[in-house]
């Protein structure tokens, strides 16, 4: 992100030009008071009166060069977040799949919320700042130099010493930057997690712990907060101080040049002007580069997430055949202990696999196995005879689509989320509703909020249809009966088994009238899988609880 930290650069360009058009009519301006005053002094007035109407037309012409400034630096905003937006959705959209890893997911939506923002405010806009003091310096250095070189030379060994002395005293305020936006990601997570879950938070009674968490956090970010303007405001005091040292010795020296040179009042006024002009800049730019410099942490955590190690993951694969377990140990890189041992299963072409078992015996273990979540701790993992670790993520992913009630639904119409927004022909959707009997959804209906105006039973049939339009060759169903009602459950598991595609049948739900519609039945226990040998020891091991 740090090479793009400048925005859209011709619109930059063009912001630098106007700025420049701006401050050398200021400069002509300046220095147009020379003549002015030795005209009046000299009382030719004639000559005093074509000046005076000269600086007229330059007032007049920059008041509009002013407001055509002001647009092209709205312009340059607006291009330039778009195209740093652009390039961090283009860059987090990049992130292997494996690799984009949900608990950052608060740090993204920090990144494209507050952290841009504050971009804006502290860097964007005092890029116009730094354009604009650099060129009213250059106009000074060009006006006094018509007068004195050797005022020019002090100006800028002053100003060389200046710009050291703010340089060393702005990384305090960039650890303090850093910091805040730190807290301010944290603060932003509690207050979505508490959105979130405001159900289960008033349910269980949990409001005043909520809002101590909520108290804690606010605090935080306020003292962060509190931290940066104190040292800001202490570096800011102490360049000041430099500052005025600087502006007292350009004033003596301007004094002396001018007893020294004999110059006439006119010089005087000018020299005296331009120092003035230069003031404003001296006095903002420590305060401009601070800023600057604390804000360019938070490219740095940009950077930080959006930064993937390089994959070596070359093998190609067009169609599948066989997914398979080898002697698979199953658990979590962070534990030292295997959930599932010695795992050996297989799936083919068009099987319809159940893998049952309670709550809590491992079965999604299985899933993040086969969705790359985690790596086995031993053993083979494979499709079609090859590590699934070492095909091209796009590749295998496309292999499959996923079933649940938490599915993702776009805010859309059913037909974008059903073709997830590629260019189907709407027969085919048709089809795919009627399908899994949601034939009486209209395809311009609109789906809102993550899916909420529609039943968690549409819900899995619609991600059902999605799999039959996308043309997916595996179709993993991770827990889509639970909390459903049998009578629904019981449907929707019949019309999936009746589809033409590889199911995996990820449950601990299970109805006796559909078992006989799966090829294999993986029974999870007691840190095991083993196939079972018949539809009675698959009763008999469940729970009564989950038969319908």
């Amino acid at each position: 992100m740090k090479r793009i930290k400048y925005g859209h650069k011709g619109w930059l360009a063009l912001v630098s030009l106007m700025l420049a058009i701006e401050n050398i009519g200021s400069g002509v301006s300046i220095y147009l008071l020379r003549f002015i005053t030795d005209y009046g002094i000299n009382r030719q007035l004639d000559k005093m009166l074509d000046v005076a109407k000269f600086m007229m037309v330059l007032l007049v012409l920059g008041l509009i060069v002013g407001i055509l400034t002001t647009y092209v630096k709205a312009a340059y905003k607006e291009r330039s977040l778009q195209l740093m937006k652009q390039h961090y959705v283009n860059e987090l959209l990049k992130q292997d799949i494996t690799q984009l890893q949900k608990e950052h997911a608060v740090h993204y939506r920090s990144h494209l919320t507050n952290d841009f923002d504050n971009f804006e405010k502290k860097y964007l806009d005092n890029v116009f700042q730094i354009i604009s003091m650099l060129m009213q310096l250059i106009v000074t250095v060009v006006l006094v130099a018509m007068i004195s070189w050797i005022l020019v030379v002090i100006a800028l060994v002053l100003f060389l010493i200046f710009i050291t002395i703010s340089s060393s005293s702005n990384k305090p305020v960039q650890k303090s930057e850093a910091k805040k936006s730190a807290s301010l990601s944290d603060y932003t997570q509690l207050v979505e997690e508490t959105l979130e879950g405001f159900e289960i938070i008033k349910q269980h009674q949990l409001e005043n712990i909520r809002f101590e968490k909520f108290k804690q956090q606010a605090e935080q970010v306020q003292i962060d907060n509190y931290k940066v303007d104190v040292k800001t405001t202490y570096v800011d005091a102490l360049v000041r101080f430099f500052q005025s040292s600087i502006l007292f010795g350009l004033i003596i020296a301007g004094i002396l040049a001018a007893k020294s040179y004999n110059m006439g009042l006119g010089s005087i006024i000018v020299v005296a002007s331009s120092f003035g002009s230069a003031m404003w800049p001296l006095q903002q730019f420590s305060t401009v580069i601070i800023e600057m410099k604390g804000i360019e942490k938070v490219l740095d955590s940009f950077d930080k997430y959006l930064t993937r190690p390089i994959l070596h993951r070359n093998l190609s694969l067009s169609h599948f055949d066989q997914l398979e377990f080898k002697a698979c140990d199953l658990g979590y890189p962070e534990d030292d202990f295997s959930i599932l041992r010695d795992v050996n299963l297989s799936v083919n072409t068009n099987d319809k696999v159940l893998i049952i078992g309670p709550s809590g015996a491992g079965k999604s273990t299985i899933l993040k196995t086969i969705r790359q979540s985690i790596l086995p701790k031993s053993g083979l993992v494979s499709v079609n005879d090859q590590n699934i670790f070492e095909i091209n993520p796009l590749d295998y992913y496309s292999l499959f689509s996923t079933v649940d009630q938490i599915g993702f639904i776009f805010n859309g119409t059913i037909f974008e989320n059903v073709t997830l927004f590629k260019d189907i022909n709407p027969d085919v959707v048709h089809e795919a509703l009627k399908r899994v009997n949601l034939d009486d959804f209209k395809l311009e209906e609109i789906l809102h909020n993550n899916g909420a105006n529609i039943s968690g039973g549409q819900r899995a049939r619609l991600l059902l249809a999605r799999a039959l339009v996308l043309d997916s060759q595996i179709i993993l169903c991770d827990e889509v009966f639970a909390n459903l009602d049998l009578d629904v459950a019981k449907s929707i598991e019949y019309d999936m088994l009746h589809l033409d595609q590889t199911i995996i049948n990820v449950s601990h739900v299970m109805f006796k009238e559909n078992l006989k519609y799966y090829n294999k039945i993986y029974i999870v226990e007691n840190s095991s899988v083993h196939l079972s040998t018949s539809l009675d020891e698959v009763v008999l091991k469940m729970s009564l609880t989950y038969l319908n």
